[in-house]
């Protein structure tokens, strides 16, 4: 107690070292090119969304306006749930508008260096409570501050870090309330906690609910139940009201969460234990950096001493902490709990480096308590985690991975039994374990980045390269694609690269790649077996190529690779690109010849911005189509969803082009399934054969494959049948084994010289995973009918099928434009497209349903002739509105549900807060 304490000058010792050992570490990873921009999410998601969002804001600034809708998030999404889930709740994202965009990536960095300060500043302020010492608090802030769980995500999800600032505030908060102090900090901490980021204030609620029962029953015991009751509902309140001022954006993200596509079922994996290879990684991984299953490890050398003096310290807060969550990480079942009864992901696990550093701050400050017995321990842990990181360091031949902090447990352990046998508490002694402490956590950093570790580096996009990438993405043909957005724009199942760059083009596009994407679209996906569906990519890669959905949803143009020209679906046909560019050139001659207007600064803007010229990619090309339907259009032929499931992928699609879906019979007639069949459909005879060995026939449908994989080849005797065609094949009833037990595998396609690779995700990719119960994949269109297919089986195990069918249907583009034609005839002419905004007229020949292919959402309205009109659930995914006979003056505008609502419970929680403050302050006094 006579030490000092945790004060201002911590803080800024902390501050200096941090700044110095982020040089160290980070200098040279960005002088070799590394950033952190995972190639992955990082790249697709986190800066892109980052980018999107700080040009959003600054338009707000300049006067423009916040679109709550927008079209360029896959086939137009709310913005608020889709940039929510990531950004909008998180406090520190708002720095980044104070810099230029010519900054942006600068600022993406350093706002991820500005969360990881904070990480460590939460900590001081939560260890002060425990009267840890100034020495002691700056070893454990550094120790939080870069723990591996905080390194891991500055480079995979950024946002990940914000639960390891919130949590030892919430805990401080819930300290507060326990010795009768003020509640305030913990309801505000539970209001940023909830608006930044729902997915973890879930798991922070239920980490800080048990905080705060060990917390009480050390302090207090179990009885009186009187006091427990009454602690337990001041905590009660003032969480309440940390929800209802957070509720402006957790009333729109819950229910966004609620009706999205990310699969929340149960794990298809056992609830009782891991692989085995899991519990290996927790071992080897405990001092190393290193990840399974999201139980992320990493931790200094130090912990070794400090589980050491918990076993004599046994009422230690920390140590029950850790002791509860090292059972959770055990058994999957606590996982699955903690992520919300989904995949067994140890996202919790960030919550332990804090109980970590605050018991090794505690150990510090008490290590005089320490006896030589206690040593001895020390000794046998030491030698025992050398041996195995000694073993698994020949093997994988990474010496100074393993080795190096193995190194500096041995330098400390000697610095403790010197200090232990003079029995006296020297007072350079903090500063050298500090100093070692840091050492070793810069390098499992360093490890985690380079080479000679796990080579992260290697992950990322090159420093300064991502925005040009976006630039890229379409090779600049989309400047070349005409201004009115009132289409959509399409690729093939080859560009797989492009995810979510329509939205840094601002392009009505379909692929979106977020965590939260509309159920309702993802739903239409699924009943359409679209062989690219991904649960939050569910009209990824050009919809299987498949033309008809690609008419459906409004796709008029094409942008892709040359090479891949052989994947434009039937009719989508290459535009010469001097024809292009020449009404290029003829639109910015128009845009010269305008007259002047009022605002000299926007017709300056608007001149430049359309004589720049625009670098092309000559290796791409751009398709178009006279057979795309426009965006709404009036249906009379209507089929129940009960019905529609009966059909076969191929009717299914058909039937989409001639009539509609619908969930409820209007009091209409409807269509019965039997009663729909596609002119010219045929289903192929075919014959199968194995040309290696390396495929086992046990019957048609079941076979096993060797190591290195193998294929079947179909032969269809009928090749006439297949000529002017379209191809698809449907595996139904596929069940997979292998000796690994892994549900992985690859199925690929090769027919005409296209080549479809459709996956069966593996059970523990739990943001991927579902189970594919059939395959069905388009082949494209063939002229001449080719007779032969090749599927090809990477994996090897045993593959089980109920059967294998074959469709060819006839494809003509006359056919096609005359059912668009037909569509145009009946559409909704549109006066006015905005975000949040459509205007337009129709004159109905007779009553049916006004079909669009805008995703159904709650946040549509709808008045026809000014009579506001309930939308309804069009072909699964898209707003229908049911329109009578005659003229009608049709407005759809977009509002978020509930952030209205979200705003007015917001203000009654800040009311009660400031009421139930006021009260509490004069009980206190």
């Amino acid at each position: 107690m006579n030490q000092p304490q945790i004060a201002k000058k911590t803080f800024g010792y902390y501050s200096v070292i941090f700044i110095m050992v982020c040089c160290a570490i980070y200098i040279s990873y960005f002088l070799a090119g590394g950033s952190f921009i995972w190639k992955v999410d990082g790249f697709t998601q986190h800066f892109l969304v980052f980018n999107e969002y700080m040009t959003l804001l600054q338009d707000v600034i300049r006067g423009k306006g916040f679109a709550q809708w927008d079209w360029s998030i896959g086939a137009g999404a709310d913005t608020i749930i889709s940039y929510g889930y990531y950004i909008i709740g998180d406090p520190f994202v708002y720095l980044g508008v104070l810099f230029p965009e010519s900054m942006r990536e600068f600022s993406f960095h350093f706002l991820i260096f500005v969360r990881v300060w904070f990480v460590g500043a939460s900590y001081l302020f939560f260890a002060r409570k425990f009267n840890v010492s100034h020495r002691a608090g700056l070893m454990g802030a550094l120790m939080y501050g870069f723990s591996f769980f905080a390194i891991y995500n500055m480079t995979r999800h950024p946002f990940f870090i914000l639960p390891m600032i919130w949590y030892p505030l919430l805990c401080l908060g819930v300290e507060k309330i326990l010795r009768k102090e003020s509640g305030v900090l913990f309801s505000m901490m539970v209001a940023i906690s909830a608006i930044a980021n729902f997915y973890f204030f879930y798991k922070l609620t239920i980490l800080t609910f048990i905080y705060g029962v060990v917390r009480y029953i050390l302090l207090y015991g179990i009885k009186p139940i009187k006091q427990a009751v009454l602690t337990l509902s001041r905590c009660v309140l003032y969480y309440a009201i940390g929800l209802l001022m957070s509720a402006i954006l957790f009333l729109p993200m819950v229910d966004g969460f609620l009706h999205a596509s990310r699969s929340t079922g149960r794990s298809p994996m056992s609830l009782f234990y891991y692989p085995l290879a899991y519990y290996e990684g927790l071992i080897y991984h405990l001092f190393t950096p290193g990840v399974y299953f999201w139980m992320v490890g990493g931790f200094s050398i130090f912990t070794i001493f400090t589980f050491v003096f918990l076993l004599k310290n046994k009422r230690n807060v920390a140590g029950v902490m850790l002791l509860i969550l090292g059972i959770f990480t055990l058994f999957p079942l606590f996982a699955s709990f903690m992520n919300g009864m989904s995949g067994p992901y140890n996202r919790f696990s960030f919550a332990i480096p804090l109980f970590l550093a605050l018991a090794s701050s505690q150990f510090l400050d008490k290590r005089q308590e320490l006896q030589l017995k206690h040593f001895t321990y020390m000794f046998y842990l030491l030698v025992l985690f050398t041996l195995l990181y000694a073993k698994v360091a020949l093997l994988e031949e990474k010496y100074s991975y393993y080795l190096l902090p193995i190194a500096l447990g041995w330098l400390m352990w000697g610095i403790l039994l010197y200090e232990c046998k003079k029995q006296v508490t020297k007072k350079y002694v903090p500063l050298l374990l500090t100093v070692l402490v840091v050492l070793n956590m810069a390098t499992n950093t360093r490890a985690f980045y380079y080479d000679y570790g796990r080579n992260m580096i290697s992950s990322t996009v090159e420093l300064h390269t991502a925005i040009e990438q976006y630039e890229n993405v379409l090779g600049g043909m989309e400047k070349l694609l005409p201004t009115d957005e009132r289409y959509r724009l399409g690729v093939t199942s080859r560009d797989n690269q492009v995810r979510n760059q329509f939205i840094y083009h601002d392009l009505k596009g379909l692929n979106t790649y977020l965590s939260l994407t509309n159920g309702y679209v993802a739903d239409f996906a699924e009943e359409l077996e679209i062989g690219t569906y991904q649960i939050i990519q569910p009209l990824r890669s050009g919809m299987d190529d498949r033309r008809m959905l690609n008419h459906l949803l409004n796709v008029e143009y094409i942008i892709t690779n040359e090479k891949n020209k052989r994947y434009l679906p039937r009719g989508y046909e290459v535009i010469d690109q001097p024809t292009i560019i020449k009404a290029k050139r003829q639109q910015k001659a128009n845009v010269e010849r305008e007259p002047l207007g009022v605002d000299f600064t926007e017709l300056y803007l608007k001149r430049y911005h359309a004589l720049k010229q625009p670098q092309y990619d000559p290796n791409y090309v751009i398709a178009k189509t006279a057979s795309s339907f426009p965006l709404a259009y009036v249906e009379d032929n209507m089929m129940l969803r009960q019905d529609f499931a009966k059909l076969n992928p191929v009717e299914k699609e058909v039937f989409l082009t001639k009539g509609v879906v619908v969930e409820d019979a209007l009091g209409r007639t409807t269509m019965k399934d039997d009663d729909f069949t596609v002119k010219g459909l045929r289903e192929l005879d075919y014959n199968i054969t194995y040309p290696y060995e390396r495929v086992q026939p046990l019957s048609k449908t079941v076979f096993t494959v060797r190591p290195g994989g193998g294929e079947m080849h179909i032969t269809l005797p009928n090749a006439n049948a297949l000529k002017r065609s379209e191809l698809y094949v449907r595996l139904e009833g596929l069940r997979y084994k292998n000796a690994e037990e892994s549900t992985k595998y690859d199925v690929r396609f090769k027919y005409e010289g296209r080549t479809k690779t459709l996956r069966q995700s593996d059970e523990h990719a739990f943001s991927s995973y579902f189970k594919r119960d059939n395959m069905f994949v388009n082949l494209g269109y063939t002229k001449e009918g080719k007779n032969e297919i090749t599927i090809q089986f990477p994996d090897a195990g045993r593959y089980y099928m109920d059967n294998i069918v074959i469709y060819a249907l006839p494809a003509r583009n006359k056919t096609d434009e005359k059912l668009a034609a037909h569509k145009q005839a009946h559409a909704l002419t549109i006066t006015n497209f905005e975000n949040e905004r459509i205007e337009g007229t129709i004159n109905n020949e007779k009553e049916g349903v006004l079909v669009t292919s805008i995703p159904y959402a709650k946040g549509w309205q709808v008045t026809v002739n000014g009579e506001k009109r309930d939308t309804i659930q069009a072909n699964i995914g898209f707003i229908g509105i049911p329109l009578e006979k005659g003229k009608a003056h049709i407005v759809f505008t977009y509002q978020n549900p509930y952030l209205l609502k979200g705003s007015i419970v917001s203000i009654v929680g800040v009311l009660l807060l400031i009421i139930v403050g006021r009260i509490a302050r004069k009980k206190r006094q």
